[in-house]
Parts: C-alpha cells; structure tokens; sequence
C-alpha cells in the first residue's frame, strides 16, 4: 500500500507502507525525497530499525553527532536517541522497524539477541557494505516485506515471517561483529570517555544538566570531561547538555496533549518560568511562541 504525504509546501512524497498484521514488525520504502518538514526536527524513533541505503546521500545527527548516509550504508535506529535530519540528496532508503515488544511476542529474547546491543555499546551504529552484501541484504528485505503480505489465514504465516526476520536480524549481526572484529585493536580513551558520557547523559539529561554531575559520575573533573568532549565532537559537555535538553523541549513541545507547564515537569525543570528563560536563551524564542508555530503533525520516517 502506497502512502502519500503533502507538506506545508504542497510537496508529494510517495512512501510504500507495508504495514503487518504481526503487530510492531514493519517494512516500509522512501523514495526520491523526504519531506520538508521531517528537515531540520529533532524526533525521537518511535522503534528499533535498520535503514539501508539504495541511493543518494543523507546526512543525520545521533544524540547530536553528525553522521553522513550513502548508498549501501547501514545505519540502526535505537527508540531511546534524538535524531534530525539537515540534508539529504536524491534519497531511497528501506527500512526494517521493530519493537521489544515484537521480538518479546515472537519469543526472541533480548538476552538471546545482546549481541544486537554491541552496536551501540561500541560505537557503531552504522557501517557500509560491499556489492555482494548490500545485494543479499537487499534481497532479503524484500522477501520478509513481501511474506508480511501474506494473508493471515495461511498456515504458519507467523513463524514464515519470524523466521525470515531473524534471518535478517543476526545476518546484521554477524555483518556488524565482522567490521568491529577487522578494526585494530586500540584503545581509544578520549573516544571512550565521550561515548560513555553520552550514554550517562541520555539516561540522565531530564534530571541532570550540571557538568559537575557527570563529571563527578565519571570520576573526573569538569574542566577534563569538556575538554575531551570538545575535542571529540567540537562541542563542550555543556553545550551537548543543552543541546539534548532543547530537543527533548522541542518534542514534547510538538505534542498536541501536552501544555507548556507539562513540558517543563517532564524535564525538570523546578517551574515552566525557569524554563520558559532556559528555552528562550537558547533558542531564541519562548517555548509558548514555538509550540504555536509548530502546529503542523510531525511526521517521523523511522
């Protein structure tokens, strides 16, 4: 099935929906374009995903660390992490979305599946193929997309999908484990350091916004921590702080069901004036003024 998306420019964008009937496993296909309003938006995925690219150039940040998107590259999506999208070229894109829920209902452990996590543990969440990869991944992906569509009264329609999911699963796995296992094996503690306060700062950043505090959870000084953090990633631990809080600020704020003094709770901010100020100095403008500017329904494509 066959969606088609009209932005505030009156831009078309075709995206081929096949959406399950095994609830929370989805195959969808992007082409030519992604639409207007999903650039330049921090979102938050609403699944665990991998994207593989069929052509073009993407550019995208991850918890706010740019990330450049060609053909054959696999980029993972994790439900947990802000993402936005600041430049594309003649962009197609398949994706495999999934939930816990899924691999919970299908009996897939995520214990059994930990492996999945080193992506992420590691520093890797994406990675290029060659020919021969991209192409049996690619095709693939087009026979799970293809069983979904099978009609549910066929017998072990489930298990068909399942299996060819997990298939597609571990093959990623094992693509993923191979790259990590081929890189030398160096410690690099400035990059260590930065990933593990990102880690500490995404679980954290809704109670926490103090350089001091993560410096003191990572037994170090603040001077230290942003140093290195700088030096890694060009932006001092305090402005990736406020960075994350903005575009947590600037989702929520997108939400029709919640009201500004929600916002602010849900961040904690001690009251809605405190963060009215905070979100005004960093942005520009007051979270009242955004939020009514914002009214048109974000529409994320992962």
């Amino acid at each position: 099935m066959q969606q088609q998306l009209i932005n505030n420019s009156n831009e078309v964008v075709n995206i081929d929906n096949n959406l399950p009937s095994i609830e929370d496993l989805e195959v969808s296909t992007l082409q030519n374009q992604i639409p207007s309003f999903c650039l330049n938006q921090a979102f938050r995925a609403t699944s665990y995903a991998f994207i593989l690219i069929i052509k073009g150039r993407l550019n995208i940040k991850t918890n706010f660390i740019q990330e450049t998107l060609k053909e054959k590259d696999v980029l993972f999506i994790f439900p947990d992490s802000i993402y936005e999208i600041d430049n594309v070229k003649d962009i197609s894109f398949i994706k495999v979305g999934f939930s816990k829920k899924y691999l919970t209902n299908q009996g897939i452990s995520l214990n059994t599946a930990q492996n999945y996590r080193i992506f992420r543990t590691q520093g890797i969440n994406k990675f290029s193929l060659n020919k021969e990869e991209y192409t049996d991944l690619y095709h693939d992906i087009l026979a799970l997309q293809k069983k979904l569509k099978l009609p549910l009264d066929i017998p072990q329609r489930n298990d068909i999908v399942r299996n060819s999911f997990i298939e597609i699963l571990f093959d990623m796995i094992l693509l993923g484990n191979k790259r990590f296992s081929l890189e030398p094996a160096k410690r690099d503690s400035k990059l260590e350091l930065t990933t593990n306060f990102l880690n500490l700062l995404s679980e954290q950043f809704r109670k926490e916004k103090r350089v001091i505090y993560y410096a003191n959870k990572l037994c170090i000084t603040p001077r230290h921590l942003s140093q290195v953090v700088k030096y890694v990633t060009g932006k001092t631990a305090g402005e990736l702080i406020d960075e994350m809080v903005i575009g947590e600020a600037k989702i929520l704020l997108n939400n029709y069901f919640l009201n500004i003094s929600e916002v602010s709770f849900s961040l904690g901010f001690a009251t809605s004036s405190f963060f009215g100020k905070y979100f005004k100095k960093q942005t520009g403008i007051s979270p009242s003024v955004y939020k009514s500017e914002n009214r048109i329904p974000r529409t994320s494509i992962f």
